[in-house]
């Protein structure tokens, strides 16, 4: 998570974060794995994302990712929009793997560039971050995944279609050769003793040149593998790093070698291996989505209750003016929803189906409606009336995760447990969204209640390094009782504890997750890059 290191703070993010210039003509790019918006030219949009295609089949080489959905970009105007959204004047994009849809938010352009930071290097961050957590079972260190995003992120496309990964980050050179430089050790140690301050720049620096010596030189084969190895077995980065590297302080003087040499071999891959990725298709936004996209942003963003309903007012009269745009009163009826106005909502999606009836968001968001108002009543024909939704909406698409997390939820809010069913359709959910927290909080938990404490291990721990939680991961305290060792009771009594221990949708109403500031509708928190 790409961080820029200097000083000031924006505070709430604003309800208005994307401005409307008059000559705004907002263009949706679809290529096979991404819904691409900008405000560019339709040349500059398509060859945007063909090169992101171009960067994923390269990272498909490298990763196994055995369910591929489609992610949504959003290229906001400027750095200074994009960091209002996010209500934080340090990052320069950010990204949420999510059962709802994997999305980021990324700047089209940047107010200076230089060699090493630019747009296109601030979403392959990004989108590396996206890859390595689609994983289902690998761990990576916060060192280890912001060091590879940052080795990733530099991919040289070349005019040939081939492509070369491991190249220097000349933005990092200050950092990397600077005073105040972690040792391995310490950088081995940045988990259980997570950075402070302006250390964190560390995890991007030290990361990349260790993780370019051991993967790309040539000087150490092997040893990060064995490295990866123990630490999927429950070694602690320490551990592991001592039994992978052996005498620390002697990898420690080889890296400064190597930085000073500047001499760094890169990995090159033919472009025959990549297949063809430039399947993009250009179009225009209807002048509905083009009027409603400044709310729209917002919304998918993730708001909390008092934002929504402060959202959806200014919404509203445009949404009015495009009654019969489907789009429109999908996304209307999020932000309804979200307001917790659920009439609003549920007439939002009726007029949404109306002219599409195979929109499978505003099914959702029915289901959704019926369920809130299930708890609320505790009818039982409200619970049958949600199910029927989240099916309907899975058999529209089979591929989507939210149909399945939501149908599982349902049970678990109205019994305590769920059915056979819906606990083999969160599993079918988790290896389809693998990157959401969530997800696999609710699968870990149910392997736990299970007995199966192992297969609990491997699917909490790959969520339990987090460089950007500070100690306070939640995921990292339960594994760390798996490898102590607790019994099936402790293991479950902590969850609860970690308020863990029953995520669900409809337990956990829309704003009364403020304590860690998280915002609305299952919308895990970002990773900010």
């Amino acid at each position: 998570m790409l961080k820029i290191l200097r000083n000031g703070l924006i505070g709430a993010a604003s309800l208005l974060a994307l401005s409307q210039p008059a000559h705004a003509e907002w263009l949706r790019a679809k290529s096979p794995h991404f819904i691409v918006m900008a405000d560019m030219p339709e040349a500059a949009l398509k060859k945007r994302v063909e090169r992101l295609e171009r960067y994923h089949a390269a990272l498909r080489t490298l990763f196994k990712v055995e369910h591929e959905g489609v992610g949504t970009i959003y290229m906001m105007p400027s750095l200074s929009e994009l960091q209002k959204l996010a209500g934080d004047a340090n990052i320069g994009g950010f990204y949420r793997g999510d059962a709802q849809g994997a999305i980021g938010f990324v700047p089209e352009r940047l107010p200076y560039e230089r060699p090493g930071w630019t747009p296109e290097i601030v979403l392959f961050h990004e989108y590396a971050h996206h890859i390595l957590l689609s994983g289902s079972t690998e761990v990576y260190p916060g060192w280890v995944s912001e060091g590879l995003a940052e080795l990733f992120a530099t991919a040289n496309l070349r005019p040939d279609g081939s492509v070369v990964i491991g190249e220097e980050n000349a933005s990092r050179a200050f950092a990397m050769l600077g005073n105040s430089r972690w040792t391995v050790e310490r950088m081995l140690d940045s988990d259980s003793n997570p950075p402070k301050g302006q250390e964190r720049i560390e995890l991007y620096s030290r990361g990349w040149v260790t993780l370019h010596y051991l993967l790309v030189s040539g000087k150490r084969p092997g040893q990060y593998a064995k490295f990866a190895t123990l630490v999927d077995q429950g070694k602690s980065g320490l551990e592991a790093g001592r039994a992978a590297f052996g005498d620390l302080k002697k990898l420690d003087s080889e890296l400064e070698a190597y930085l000073r040499s500047k001499k760094f071999r890169s990995y090159l891959i033919e472009a025959d291996k990549l297949g063809n990725t430039s399947k993009v298709a250009i179009e225009k936004l209807s002048a509905g989505e083009a009027e409603f996209l400044p709310y729209r942003v917002v919304s998918a963003n993730g708001v909390d209750r008092k934002k929504a309903l402060a959202l959806v007012q200014k919404a509203r009269p445009v949404a009015a003016r495009y009654a019969n745009d489907a789009a429109v009163q999908r996304g209307l009826a999020e932000m309804e929803f979200d307001a917790q106005e659920l009439d609003r909502a549920d007439a939002a999606a009726d007029r949404a189906l109306a002219v599409e009836p195979a929109n499978l968001m505003a099914i959702v968001y029915k289901g959704r409606i019926a369920a809130t108002r299930a708890v609320a009543s505790k009818d039982r024909n409200q619970w049958a009336t949600a199910r029927r939704y989240f099916l309907q909406a899975n058999k529209l698409d089979p591929g989507h995760a939210l149909p399945l997390v939501l149908y599982y939820d349902s049970f678990v809010a109205a019994n305590g447990t769920a059915p056979q069913g819906a606990i083999d359709g969160l599993a079918s959910a988790f290896a389809l969204a693998p990157a959401d927290p969530g997800v696999r909080a609710r699968m870990g938990i149910e392997a736990i209640r299970l007995g199966r404490i192992p297969l609990a291990r491997s699917i909490l721990a790959p969520v339990a390094y987090d460089a950007h939680k500070a100690g306070k991961n939640p995921f990292a305290k339960l594994v760390a009782d798996i490898d102590g060792g607790k019994d099936q009771a402790a293991l479950l009594a902590k969850a609860e504890e970690l308020k863990i221990g029953h995520v669900n949708e409809f337990t956990q109403p829309v704003g009364e997750d403020e304590e860690e500031g998280k915002e609305t509708k299952g919308k895990e928190k970002a990773l900010a890059l």
